[in-house]
């Protein structure tokens, strides 16, 4: 009976004998034993440890890359150009559910509110250089090469202009900690205990170290002092991250193998010819330069450098002879090896190696699989973008206009009221279009089955305004009837 319970008594899978080994991640990825895991680093740190201590070194090189790296400039540019483009615009979109207006007046409100956002795009560079939408080019890409862009909203009165509300950037070097700090102030960003963002330290020009502290919000009207345009990739992260970071070491790497092979195939084309003089006789006429009429130099102690050239002719002086040593370079693995290389690069930065070098030489399906996947990519940077800069900042436009008058928004002092006014939709550069017939065929179906509308098909397949078009219509099919009936006079 013993024997029998004993036998059905079932193991604990987790008792291990002898002859049984266990497979776990100490076999794999956690082993301390393995030769391949002897260069990495086992420590844990946190976000200001991983890269609030690197963050100068990062800053540095990766500015160094877009300056000097074709890759690296053709990134940033490229999702500069395809994020925001030649600027991103608004459409208000009134949340009238709440407020329950005629449509007339959402109308005019609408319609405000866009007449004077033209203004205010004029107005807003505190320097009186640039316009709204060159400014979000800009912003983009500091925060593409240093990581973040920050942004001040002060208010400051000009001649001539309407608006007291400007846009003043702050270069990320100027973000440092001030002379005397705590464990709440890392990296020039001061947070309270819950986490939480409550002050910047700015150095008071490029060449100061002097810090002066702003808040993020005004402590009396709560309105936005500082933006931070910033992609977060790390709980308790302060500081952003330049985009480039991953991929620094690969594309010096990159640069690196290149310049040497460029170097090789210069050496590898020069042509020179050279004349050794073997005779026993190696007495040269009195005055005259054994290496006349070749392309060499003398130096002082009487030596002479022979020059390789294009089509050089060079005659040594007797007794000496020339080696050169031969680069045998395999210019066939160049272009394959880099591609490897640009692929890789590609995929830390979400960009396909047809989009990032412009390259479309696959089929049209590989092609249109490239442009929808780096799009995926452009739009959530587009609307990381917009809450982070362009939002902020209509919504301190839209407070100001009402302050001063401009606008008459009823019941706008209510916060709930308010939000509902500050709704609205952007658009910005649409998706480019291998085959034009097939696309506008897919939006008119989408219309016509409820999945989409006019106005959002007209913004997403060429950046137009649909109230627009079909006011121009308007006007052309009157100037159309008009001609006809000239014509049949």
């Amino acid at each position: 009976m013993f024997n029998f319970f004993k036998n059905k008594i079932k193991k604990n899978p987790r008792e291990t004998t002898k002859e049984m080994k266990v497979m776990n991640y100490a076999q794999g990825g956690g082993s301390r034993t393995k030769v391949i895991f002897r260069k990495t680093r086992d420590e844990l740190n946190t976000a200001d440890e991983d890269i609030g201590e690197s963050k100068d070194l990062l800053m540095a090189r990766s500015s160094y890359l877009y300056m000097n790296n074709a890759i690296g400039a053709a990134a940033i540019k490229k999702i500069r150009t395809n994020v925001v483009g030649r600027g991103l615009k608004v459409k208000p979109t009134i949340a009238n559910e709440i407020l329950k207006l005629s449509q007339d007046e959402v109308d005019r409100i609408h319609k405000e509110i866009c007449i004077l956002w033209d203004i205010f795009t004029d107005e807003c560079d505190i320097e009186n250089f640039s316009n709204f939408y060159q400014i979000q080019s800009l912003v983009l890409i500091n925060q593409l090469v240093f990581g973040e862009t920050f942004v001040l909203l002060p208010l400051k009165k000009k001649p001539g202009q309407l608006f007291d509300l400007k846009i003043k950037l702050i270069d990320s070097i100027r973000c440092q900690n001030p002379q005397s700090s705590n464990d709440n102030i890392r990296n020039g960003v001061e947070i309270s205990s819950d986490g939480e963002i409550v002050a910047y330290y700015f150095t008071k020009n490029s060449t100061s170290t002097e810090t002066v502290r702003v808040d993020t919000v005004g402590k009396k009207t709560g309105r936005r002092n500082v933006l931070c345009v910033m992609e977060k990739e790390r709980i308790g992260q302060r500081r952003g991250v330049p985009l480039l970071s991953p991929v620094i070491e690969l594309l010096y790497q990159l640069s690196e193998y290149t310049s040497t092979e460029i170097t090789s195939a210069s050496v590898a084309a020069l042509f020179s010819v050279f004349i050794t003089n073997t005779s026993e006789d190696t007495t040269t006429p009195e005055g005259e330069d054994p290496l006349m009429n070749s392309e060499s130099e003398k130096e002082e102690d009487g030596d002479y450098i022979v020059k390789l050239g294009n089509g050089t002719l060079s005659e040594l002086p007797p007794g000496k002879n020339i080696t050169i040593a031969s680069p045998n370079r395999n210019g066939a693995s160049f272009e394959e090896f880099t591609k490897t290389l640009a692929r890789q690069l590609g995929a830390a930065l979400e960009i396909p190696y047809e989009i990032l070098f412009t390259n479309f030489t696959a089929s049209y399906s590989a092609s249109r699989a490239a442009l929808l996947e780096v799009w995926k990519m452009y739009l959530m940077r587009r609307n990381w973008f917009v809450s982070d800069f362009c939002k902020p900042i209509y919504e301190e436009f839209l407070d100001e206009a009402v302050a001063k008058g401009m606008l008459n928004l009823p019941g706008y002092e209510n916060l709930l009221n308010r939000k509902c006014y500050q709704k609205a939709e952007w658009y910005g550069p649409v998706q480019g279009q291998l085959n034009p017939v097939q696309e506008v065929n897919a939006a008119v179906t989408k219309i016509k089955s409820g999945l989409s509308t006019l106005d959002r098909e007209t913004r997403e397949l060429n950046g137009g305004d649909f109230e627009a078009n079909n006011t121009q219509r308007k006007i052309e099919s009157e100037k159309r009837g008009e001609l006809k009936n000239e014509q049949s006079i």
